[in-house]
């Protein structure tokens, strides 16, 4: 009966190769229709766009997107159109959805322009667009609202320690609120605070934080997940500097291994996690295995 019920349920799952000639022969038939200039076509033609995002299919949403933002101009169809494009005609279409006076579609569009400077290496510019990009969001869900976390944790990435930090500390609040004490989301604010208190000097602090978020992320996503990893890295460097090296030199291994397991030997988080222990290594007096290490990597 059981075995039944499953292929049953499976027979009714929907077939995403159905779903897609639906919303195509829909769009078709809006343009026989209507035109190609129709209300109409444009809300088949997102409609199609959205659904492709869903499926992954990048070229053809951003063919339909372009479509229906051809017909209406619509600033939120800009957005999504901006989302499946490449990073420079993104950069003005998510620009022009900026100016929206719709505030969570503005900070969206403002939060994007920030990452596409960040990836370019430009600091300043991304922390201009996200601090216009978390006022805006303020403006759309209040002061506490879950996505104002996310602009603070965007904006504290991009500063000098001194100024993350009370960005941070309100996001924490926030998020705490939001998600509870033992929360994914909750532990990632607290593995970025780690640093910041370091920089100011509040070891002890950075530790007992360090200690919350392993512990958040071991509860919720598991002990051996990459976020897992980074907050035993930052913990890691928390007790470097407390001069507990026992224990920073295991949360550095166990790093390295998480993500070795998650992602192979090769990937940049690997890489950096080897480069952190192997620093580590060559502090405490220990050259020959930082450098044997160093070099079974690049074998």
């Amino acid at each position: 009966m059981i075995l039944l019920g499953l292929i049953v349920a499976l027979a009714l799952q929907p077939d995403p190769v159905m779903i897609r000639r639906i919303f195509e022969d829909a769009l078709a038939q809006r343009r026989k229709e209507f035109g190609t200039l129709d209300p109409r076509t444009a809300q088949a033609a997102r409609d199609l766009g959205l659904f492709l995002i869903r499926e992954h299919d990048v070229s053809a949403a951003r063919a339909a997107l372009a479509e229906a933002v051809e017909i209406d101009k619509k600033l939120a169809d800009v957005a999504e159109l901006a989302s499946v494009s490449p990073p420079e005609q993104a950069a003005l279409l998510w620009l022009r959805a900026a100016k929206s006076t719709d505030p969570a579609l503005a900070a969206r569009a403002l939060a994007a322009l920030g990452e596409l400077k960040e990836a370019a290496s430009d600091r300043n510019g991304a922390a201009d667009f996200y601090r216009q990009s978390l006022a805006k969001e303020e403006a759309a869900v209040g002061k506490d609202g879950a996505r104002v976390a996310v602009r603070l944790v965007a904006l504290a990435l991009v500063t000098e320690p001194r100024q993350a930090l009370p960005l941070l500390q309100r996001a924490l609040v926030i998020n705490r609120k939001q998600y509870g004490e033992r929360h994914p989301e909750t532990a990632t604010v607290e593995t970025n605070l780690v640093g910041p208190l370091l920089a100011a000097g509040r070891l002890d602090e950075a530790v007992a934080t360090g200690r919350r978020a392993l512990a958040g992320f071991e509860s919720t996503v598991g002990e051996e997940h990459p976020r897992t990893a980074a907050a035993a890295s930052n913990l890691a460097e928390a007790l470097h500097a407390k001069g507990d090296l026992k224990q920073a030199e295991q949360l550095y291994r166990r790093a390295w291994a998480i993500d070795r397991q998650a992602y192979g030997p090769s990937h940049p988080e690997t890489l950096a996690d080897l480069k952190n222990l192997a620093g580590f290594l060559q502090e405490t007096g220990r050259q020959q295995e930082a450098k044997a290490l160093l070099s079974g990597a690049r074998e």
